[in-house]
């Protein structure tokens, strides 16, 4: 998959941990699809931070866990991310209205 645009920088690097990639702070405006082919289900939101493997936004108070999801950047709505909802924060944490999302295949080239 390539990614172009905001996702430039990310590049998949070795760190120790559970994490499979080093996270980026990234804040991009994205376009979620809750059924990828239903336009009409959809919100908008930010990204937190971006990885090889997945990304974690907020504005994702209607997302379930398990769930199949499409996140478009506003910027580059030419280069969808197909992705699932691992976590959903719980409303009354830190993590409200916030959720991990795994790319379903890993951004393995940045141009």
């Amino acid at each position: 998959m390539l990614v172009s645009g905001s996702l430039q920088n990310i590049m998949a690097n070795p760190q120790t941990g559970v994490r499979r990639s080093k996270r980026h702070p990234i804040r991009m405006a994205v376009v979620l699809l809750m059924a990828p082919h239903d336009t009409r289900t959809q919100c908008e939101g930010f990204t937190v931070d971006i990885s090889q493997h997945g990304c974690r936004i907020e504005g994702s108070a209607s997302l379930g866990q398990g769930q199949i999801i499409q996140l478009t950047p506003q910027d580059a709505p030419e280069t969808p991310i197909m992705g699932r909802v691992i976590w959903v924060g719980e409303p009354a944490s830190d993590l409200a209205g916030e959720a991990g999302i795994e790319f379903l295949q890993p951004l393995s080239t940045v141009a």
